[in-house]
Protein backbone atom coordinates (compact mmCIF):
# COMPACT_ATOMS: atom_id res chain seq x y z
CA UNK A 1 0.00 0.00 0.00
CA UNK A 2 1.21 3.38 -0.45
CA UNK A 3 1.60 5.41 1.92
CA UNK A 4 2.56 9.21 2.02
CA UNK A 5 4.73 10.99 4.16
CA UNK A 6 2.78 12.64 6.25
CA UNK A 7 1.43 9.36 7.14
CA UNK A 8 4.60 7.75 7.75
CA UNK A 9 5.62 10.66 10.24
CA UNK A 10 2.43 10.04 12.37
CA UNK A 11 2.94 6.01 12.49
CA UNK A 12 6.62 6.61 13.77
CA UNK A 13 5.33 9.50 16.31
CA UNK A 14 2.23 6.63 17.65
CA UNK A 15 5.47 4.43 18.32
CA UNK A 16 4.75 4.82 22.20
CA UNK A 17 8.08 3.76 23.19
CA UNK A 18 9.93 5.91 20.91
CA UNK A 19 10.88 8.66 22.76
CA UNK A 20 12.54 6.27 25.45
CA UNK A 21 14.73 4.27 22.70
CA UNK A 22 16.14 7.72 21.90
CA UNK A 23 16.91 8.54 24.85
CA UNK A 24 18.28 5.36 25.92
CA UNK A 25 20.97 6.05 22.87
CA UNK A 26 21.64 9.25 23.91
CA UNK A 27 22.82 8.26 27.34
CA UNK A 28 24.24 5.14 26.05
CA UNK A 29 26.66 6.21 23.67
CA UNK A 30 27.02 10.38 24.70
CA UNK A 31 25.24 11.73 21.14
CA UNK A 32 22.94 14.39 21.28
CA UNK A 33 21.41 14.26 18.12
CA UNK A 34 19.19 11.46 17.71
CA UNK A 35 16.78 11.08 14.60
CA UNK A 36 14.05 8.17 12.76
CA UNK A 37 14.32 9.26 9.01
CA UNK A 38 12.18 8.59 5.99
CA UNK A 39 14.28 8.11 3.16
CA UNK A 40 13.68 7.35 -0.03
CA UNK A 41 16.15 8.44 -3.34
CA UNK A 42 15.04 11.75 -3.74
CA UNK A 43 14.22 12.78 -0.09
CA UNK A 44 15.22 12.86 3.88
CA UNK A 45 12.49 13.67 5.83
CA UNK A 46 12.60 13.60 10.15
CA UNK A 47 10.01 11.00 11.37
CA UNK A 48 11.21 11.17 14.97
CA UNK A 49 13.60 13.00 16.36
CA UNK A 50 15.66 13.56 20.09
CA UNK A 51 17.94 16.98 19.91
CA UNK A 52 20.09 17.66 22.66
CA UNK A 53 22.26 19.92 20.59
CA UNK A 54 19.72 22.50 19.41
CA UNK A 55 20.28 20.85 16.01
CA UNK A 56 16.94 22.51 14.68
CA UNK A 57 15.17 19.51 13.48
CA UNK A 58 11.28 18.22 14.28
CA UNK A 59 9.45 15.50 12.86
CA UNK A 60 8.25 16.57 9.16
CA UNK A 61 11.75 18.55 8.39
CA UNK A 62 13.50 17.78 5.55
CA UNK A 63 17.20 17.12 4.79
CA UNK A 64 18.94 17.48 0.89
CA UNK A 65 19.34 13.52 0.53
CA UNK A 66 22.50 14.62 -1.06
CA UNK A 67 23.78 16.18 2.04
CA UNK A 68 23.41 13.05 4.27
CA UNK A 69 24.85 9.76 5.23
CA UNK A 70 21.87 7.95 5.27
CA UNK A 71 21.63 8.02 1.28
CA UNK A 72 24.60 6.09 0.97
CA UNK A 73 22.92 3.73 3.70
CA UNK A 74 19.88 3.17 1.25
CA UNK A 75 22.27 2.55 -1.53
CA UNK A 76 24.48 0.58 0.02
CA UNK A 77 22.93 -1.32 2.42
CA UNK A 78 24.66 -1.06 4.95
CA UNK A 79 25.70 1.07 8.15
CA UNK A 80 28.03 4.17 8.36
CA UNK A 81 29.86 4.20 11.55
CA UNK A 82 32.42 7.00 12.68
CA UNK A 83 34.11 7.56 15.57
CA UNK A 84 36.40 10.43 15.24
CA UNK A 85 36.12 12.21 11.87
CA UNK A 86 38.99 14.18 12.08
CA UNK A 87 41.08 11.01 12.64
CA UNK A 88 39.78 9.22 10.56
CA UNK A 89 41.55 9.25 6.62
CA UNK A 90 38.23 8.36 4.82
CA UNK A 91 35.87 11.08 6.22
CA UNK A 92 38.60 14.03 7.47
CA UNK A 93 37.88 15.80 4.31
CA UNK A 94 33.98 14.72 3.69
CA UNK A 95 31.83 17.94 2.57
CA UNK A 96 29.14 16.29 4.94
CA UNK A 97 31.01 16.16 8.56
CA UNK A 98 31.81 19.64 7.28
CA UNK A 99 28.65 21.04 6.48
CA UNK A 100 27.39 19.54 9.91
CA UNK A 101 29.68 20.20 12.36
CA UNK A 102 29.94 16.35 13.83
CA UNK A 103 32.95 14.41 14.68
CA UNK A 104 30.81 11.31 16.08
CA UNK A 105 28.16 9.83 13.29
CA UNK A 106 25.86 6.35 13.15
CA UNK A 107 23.13 5.30 10.77
CA UNK A 108 21.28 1.73 10.75
CA UNK A 109 18.82 1.26 7.79
CA UNK A 110 15.40 0.52 9.17
CA UNK A 111 13.80 -2.64 6.74
CA UNK A 112 10.40 -3.50 6.78
CA UNK A 113 9.02 -7.68 6.93
CA UNK A 114 8.73 -6.86 3.33
CA UNK A 115 12.59 -5.92 2.82
CA UNK A 116 11.31 -2.61 2.01
CA UNK A 117 13.52 0.25 3.01
CA UNK A 118 11.69 2.88 5.06
CA UNK A 119 14.99 5.17 6.46
CA UNK A 120 17.14 5.25 9.18
CA UNK A 121 17.99 5.21 12.80
CA UNK A 122 21.11 7.78 12.62
CA UNK A 123 22.48 9.66 15.48
CA UNK A 124 25.57 12.66 15.67
CA UNK A 125 27.82 14.42 18.16
CA UNK A 126 30.18 17.30 17.72
CA UNK A 127 32.57 15.21 19.84
CA UNK A 128 34.36 12.09 19.35
CA UNK A 129 32.68 9.15 20.99
CA UNK A 130 33.55 4.86 20.67
CA UNK A 131 30.58 4.11 18.29
CA UNK A 132 32.28 1.03 16.25
CA UNK A 133 31.89 -1.44 18.18
CA UNK A 134 29.59 -4.77 18.70
CA UNK A 135 27.96 -3.54 21.88
CA UNK A 136 26.97 -0.13 20.17
CA UNK A 137 26.15 -1.44 16.65
CA UNK A 138 23.90 -4.14 18.11
CA UNK A 139 22.03 -1.81 20.30
CA UNK A 140 21.10 0.35 17.54
CA UNK A 141 19.89 -2.88 14.78
CA UNK A 142 17.78 -4.28 17.98
CA UNK A 143 16.21 -0.52 18.49
CA UNK A 144 15.58 -0.24 14.16
CA UNK A 145 14.76 -4.08 13.93
CA UNK A 146 11.76 -2.59 17.05
CA UNK A 147 11.01 0.39 14.90
CA UNK A 148 10.24 -1.86 12.08
CA UNK A 149 8.14 -4.57 14.01
CA UNK A 150 5.84 -1.58 15.47
CA UNK A 151 5.77 -0.20 11.70
CA UNK A 152 5.40 -3.67 10.39
CA UNK A 153 2.53 -4.12 12.59
CA UNK A 154 0.30 -0.76 11.76
CA UNK A 155 0.65 -1.53 8.37
CA UNK A 156 -0.81 -4.73 8.80
CA UNK A 157 -3.46 -2.87 10.35
CA UNK A 158 -4.02 -0.35 7.39
CA UNK A 159 -4.34 -3.78 5.04
CA UNK A 160 -6.96 -4.62 6.80
CA UNK A 161 -8.72 -1.44 6.42
CA UNK A 162 -8.67 -1.42 10.54
CA UNK A 163 -8.75 2.08 11.93
CA UNK A 164 -5.44 3.09 14.34
CA UNK A 165 -6.84 5.08 16.22
CA UNK A 166 -9.96 2.99 16.88
CA UNK A 167 -9.27 0.54 20.16
CA UNK A 168 -12.71 -0.86 20.06
CA UNK A 169 -12.48 -2.66 16.49
CA UNK A 170 -13.15 -6.47 15.84
CA UNK A 171 -10.22 -8.26 14.26
CA UNK A 172 -10.98 -10.69 11.57
CA UNK A 173 -7.88 -11.94 10.92
CA UNK A 174 -4.37 -11.90 13.20
CA UNK A 175 -2.77 -14.89 11.97
CA UNK A 176 0.65 -13.04 11.36
CA UNK A 177 1.03 -12.17 14.90
CA UNK A 178 2.18 -15.95 15.24
CA UNK A 179 5.19 -14.84 13.05
CA UNK A 180 8.23 -16.00 13.84
CA UNK A 181 9.62 -12.57 11.77
CA UNK A 182 7.22 -10.99 14.28
CA UNK A 183 7.98 -12.79 17.80
CA UNK A 184 11.97 -12.64 17.25
CA UNK A 185 13.19 -8.88 17.44
CA UNK A 186 10.80 -8.74 20.69
CA UNK A 187 13.58 -11.84 22.13
CA UNK A 188 16.18 -10.13 20.89
CA UNK A 189 15.21 -7.01 22.66
CA UNK A 190 14.98 -8.83 25.43
CA UNK A 191 18.28 -10.75 25.38
CA UNK A 192 20.02 -7.51 24.67
CA UNK A 193 18.79 -5.19 27.47
CA UNK A 194 19.38 -8.11 29.37
CA UNK A 195 22.95 -8.50 29.02
CA UNK A 196 23.98 -4.89 29.47
CA UNK A 197 21.98 -4.73 32.53
CA UNK A 198 24.09 -8.05 33.08
CA UNK A 199 27.46 -7.01 32.17
CA UNK A 200 27.54 -2.86 32.45
CA UNK A 201 25.15 -2.69 35.35
CA UNK A 202 28.50 -0.78 38.17
CA UNK A 203 28.72 1.75 34.79
CA UNK A 204 25.04 2.82 33.96
CA UNK A 205 23.43 5.30 35.66
CA UNK A 206 20.26 4.96 37.13
CA UNK A 207 18.12 6.73 34.21
CA UNK A 208 19.54 4.18 31.77
CA UNK A 209 19.17 1.33 34.36
CA UNK A 210 15.36 2.31 34.29
CA UNK A 211 15.20 2.94 30.76
CA UNK A 212 16.23 -0.34 29.95
CA UNK A 213 13.93 -1.62 32.62
CA UNK A 214 11.12 -0.42 30.76
CA UNK A 215 12.27 -1.59 27.32
CA UNK A 216 12.71 -4.97 28.71
CA UNK A 217 9.60 -4.97 30.51
CA UNK A 218 7.54 -3.31 27.83
CA UNK A 219 8.86 -6.08 24.80
CA UNK A 220 8.09 -8.71 27.26
CA UNK A 221 4.41 -7.27 27.39
CA UNK A 222 4.49 -6.74 23.86
CA UNK A 223 5.24 -10.72 23.34
CA UNK A 224 1.87 -11.27 25.74
CA UNK A 225 -0.21 -9.02 23.29
CA UNK A 226 0.92 -10.97 20.35
CA UNK A 227 0.02 -14.36 21.71
CA UNK A 228 -2.88 -13.62 22.97
CA UNK A 229 -3.61 -11.81 19.61
CA UNK A 230 -3.07 -15.55 17.99
CA UNK A 231 -5.49 -17.02 20.66
CA UNK A 232 -7.91 -13.95 19.13
CA UNK A 233 -7.39 -15.52 15.98
CA UNK A 234 -7.62 -19.20 16.80
CA UNK A 235 -11.24 -18.51 18.06
CA UNK A 236 -12.20 -16.49 14.78
CA UNK A 237 -14.43 -19.39 14.24
CA UNK A 238 -15.96 -22.68 15.39
CA UNK A 239 -12.99 -24.69 14.62
CA UNK A 240 -13.67 -27.81 16.80
CA UNK A 241 -16.46 -30.33 17.47
CA UNK A 242 -18.41 -29.95 20.02
CA UNK A 243 -18.77 -32.02 22.93
CA UNK A 244 -20.16 -33.15 26.26
CA UNK A 245 -18.50 -31.96 28.96
CA UNK A 246 -19.15 -31.04 32.83
CA UNK A 247 -17.92 -27.58 33.30
CA UNK A 248 -16.98 -28.66 37.16
CA UNK A 249 -13.94 -30.52 35.30
CA UNK A 250 -13.07 -27.39 33.47
CA UNK A 251 -12.58 -25.09 35.84
CA UNK A 252 -10.91 -27.33 38.00
CA UNK A 253 -7.96 -27.72 34.87
CA UNK A 254 -8.07 -23.82 35.35
CA UNK A 255 -7.53 -23.74 39.29
CA UNK A 256 -4.87 -26.28 38.79
CA UNK A 257 -3.44 -24.15 36.24
CA UNK A 258 -3.60 -20.76 38.51
CA UNK A 259 -2.62 -21.95 42.00
CA UNK A 260 0.54 -19.77 42.14
CA UNK A 261 -1.67 -16.76 41.39
CA UNK A 262 -4.25 -17.58 43.73
CA UNK A 263 -1.73 -18.15 46.30
CA UNK A 264 0.17 -14.75 45.84
CA UNK A 265 -3.24 -12.95 46.11
CA UNK A 266 -4.49 -15.47 49.08
CA UNK A 267 -7.45 -15.96 46.98
CA UNK A 268 -10.26 -18.33 46.93
CA UNK A 269 -12.63 -19.93 44.47
CA UNK A 270 -16.40 -21.35 45.19
CA UNK A 271 -17.99 -23.66 42.10
CA UNK A 272 -21.58 -24.67 42.72
CA UNK A 273 -22.03 -28.07 41.21
CA UNK A 274 -22.31 -26.76 37.17
CA UNK A 275 -24.11 -28.62 34.56
CA UNK A 276 -22.76 -31.00 31.96
CA UNK A 277 -22.80 -29.48 28.38
CA UNK A 278 -22.18 -29.62 24.83
CA UNK A 279 -19.61 -27.16 23.90
CA UNK A 280 -15.90 -26.93 22.26
CA UNK A 281 -14.05 -27.65 25.50
CA UNK A 282 -10.85 -25.58 24.71
CA UNK A 283 -12.99 -22.99 23.97
CA UNK A 284 -14.89 -22.43 26.99
CA UNK A 285 -11.88 -23.45 29.20
CA UNK A 286 -10.27 -20.53 27.80
CA UNK A 287 -13.07 -18.93 28.56
CA UNK A 288 -13.53 -19.47 31.82
CA UNK A 289 -9.22 -18.96 32.29
CA UNK A 290 -10.20 -15.09 30.59
CA UNK A 291 -12.77 -14.63 33.54
CA UNK A 292 -10.81 -16.02 36.62
CA UNK A 293 -7.61 -13.79 35.35
CA UNK A 294 -9.55 -11.33 34.53
CA UNK A 295 -10.88 -11.52 38.34
CA UNK A 296 -7.31 -11.90 39.52
CA UNK A 297 -5.45 -8.70 37.66
CA UNK A 298 -8.37 -6.59 38.98
CA UNK A 299 -8.41 -7.80 42.72
CA UNK A 300 -8.87 -5.28 45.47
CA UNK A 301 -6.01 -4.42 47.66
CA UNK A 302 -8.29 -4.15 51.01
CA UNK A 303 -9.68 -7.40 51.24
CA UNK A 304 -8.64 -11.39 50.33
CA UNK A 305 -9.95 -12.29 46.82
CA UNK A 306 -13.24 -14.28 46.31
CA UNK A 307 -14.60 -15.61 43.52
CA UNK A 308 -17.84 -17.53 43.01
CA UNK A 309 -19.21 -19.24 40.01
CA UNK A 310 -22.72 -20.60 39.81
CA UNK A 311 -25.28 -21.78 37.05
CA UNK A 312 -28.68 -22.41 36.16
CA UNK A 313 -30.90 -24.11 32.90
CA UNK A 314 -33.36 -21.79 32.02
CA UNK A 315 -35.86 -21.35 29.00
CA UNK A 316 -34.51 -17.76 27.15
CA UNK A 317 -38.21 -16.42 28.28
CA UNK A 318 -37.21 -16.56 32.10
CA UNK A 319 -33.80 -15.49 31.83
CA UNK A 320 -34.32 -11.06 30.52
CA UNK A 321 -32.06 -10.93 27.97
CA UNK A 322 -33.86 -10.02 24.69
CA UNK A 323 -30.67 -11.35 22.39
CA UNK A 324 -30.93 -14.98 23.41
CA UNK A 325 -33.26 -17.32 21.30
CA UNK A 326 -36.50 -17.85 22.14
CA UNK A 327 -37.39 -21.79 21.06
CA UNK A 328 -34.00 -22.46 23.04
CA UNK A 329 -32.93 -23.20 26.85
CA UNK A 330 -29.77 -21.98 27.84
CA UNK A 331 -26.94 -22.52 30.57
CA UNK A 332 -26.38 -19.29 32.86
CA UNK A 333 -23.19 -19.20 34.02
CA UNK A 334 -22.59 -16.50 36.54
CA UNK A 335 -18.39 -15.63 37.31
CA UNK A 336 -18.68 -13.00 40.30
CA UNK A 337 -15.63 -11.24 42.11
CA UNK A 338 -15.11 -8.98 45.23
CA UNK A 339 -12.37 -7.03 43.13
CA UNK A 340 -12.18 -3.38 42.20
CA UNK A 341 -15.60 -3.05 39.53
CA UNK A 342 -15.95 -0.95 37.11
CA UNK A 343 -18.17 1.93 36.70
CA UNK A 344 -21.69 0.61 34.83
CA UNK A 345 -21.07 2.71 31.99
CA UNK A 346 -17.91 0.65 30.71
CA UNK A 347 -20.50 -2.65 30.90
CA UNK A 348 -20.59 -3.42 27.08
CA UNK A 349 -17.19 -1.32 26.30
CA UNK A 350 -14.56 -3.68 28.26
CA UNK A 351 -14.99 -6.07 25.55
CA UNK A 352 -13.69 -4.10 22.66
CA UNK A 353 -10.04 -4.91 21.79
CA UNK A 354 -7.08 -3.92 23.57
CA UNK A 355 -9.93 -1.78 26.45
CA UNK A 356 -8.32 -1.50 29.53
CA UNK A 357 -10.18 0.70 32.10
CA UNK A 358 -7.19 1.69 34.35
CA UNK A 359 -3.87 1.36 31.87
CA UNK A 360 -1.24 2.89 34.25
CA UNK A 361 -2.09 0.54 37.33
CA UNK A 362 -3.16 -2.45 35.51
CA UNK A 363 -0.10 -2.54 32.83
CA UNK A 364 0.14 -6.38 32.45
CA UNK A 365 -3.09 -6.60 31.38
CA UNK A 366 -3.05 -6.87 27.28
CA UNK A 367 -7.06 -5.92 27.12
CA UNK A 368 -7.73 -8.74 25.16
CA UNK A 369 -8.64 -11.53 27.55
CA UNK A 370 -12.42 -10.21 27.36
CA UNK A 371 -12.63 -9.82 23.44
CA UNK A 372 -11.12 -13.58 23.61
CA UNK A 373 -14.22 -14.28 25.73
CA UNK A 374 -17.36 -13.05 23.89
CA UNK A 375 -15.78 -14.36 20.37
CA UNK A 376 -15.59 -17.66 21.83
CA UNK A 377 -19.38 -17.02 23.33
CA UNK A 378 -20.08 -16.03 19.72
CA UNK A 379 -18.76 -19.35 18.46
CA UNK A 380 -21.25 -21.17 20.59
CA UNK A 381 -24.07 -19.01 19.34
CA UNK A 382 -24.48 -17.32 22.90
CA UNK A 383 -23.46 -14.13 24.74
CA UNK A 384 -21.51 -12.68 27.23
CA UNK A 385 -22.53 -9.57 29.55
CA UNK A 386 -21.71 -7.71 32.10
CA UNK A 387 -22.02 -5.43 35.35
CA UNK A 388 -19.26 -3.79 37.48
CA UNK A 389 -19.61 -1.92 40.37
CA UNK A 390 -16.97 0.55 41.63
CA UNK A 391 -15.12 -1.06 44.56
CA UNK A 392 -17.48 -3.89 44.93
CA UNK A 393 -16.68 -5.97 41.95
CA UNK A 394 -17.93 -7.51 38.82
CA UNK A 395 -20.07 -10.04 37.59
CA UNK A 396 -19.90 -11.44 34.35
CA UNK A 397 -22.58 -13.76 32.56
CA UNK A 398 -22.45 -16.21 29.94
CA UNK A 399 -25.18 -17.77 28.21
CA UNK A 400 -24.42 -20.81 26.24
CA UNK A 401 -27.18 -22.77 24.16
CA UNK A 402 -28.23 -26.65 25.24
CA UNK A 403 -29.02 -27.56 21.93
CA UNK A 404 -26.22 -27.58 19.38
Amino acid sequence: MLVSFDQNIKDVQSITILPTILDVISQTTGLGFVAVARVTAERWITCGVLDKLNFGLKPGDELQIETTFCREVRQNDKLVVIDHVEQSPEYVNHPIPMQYGFQSYISVPIITKSGEFFGTLCALDPQPNKLNNSKIIGMFTIYAELISFHLDTIENLRLKDLEIEKKDFQLESFDFVSSHDLQEPLRKIQMFTSVILEKNNSSLTTDVTKYLKSIKNESQRMRNILNDLLVFSEFKKSSQKFKKVNLNTLVENIHQRLLKEFSKCNGTIIVEDLPTVSVMPDQIEQLLYNLIINAITFKSDDCSLKISISSRIEKSKNLKFDKLDLNTSYCELTISDNGTGFDPRYNEKIFGMFKRLDSERYSESTGIGLAIARRITENHKGFIIANGIVGKGATFKVYLPMKQ
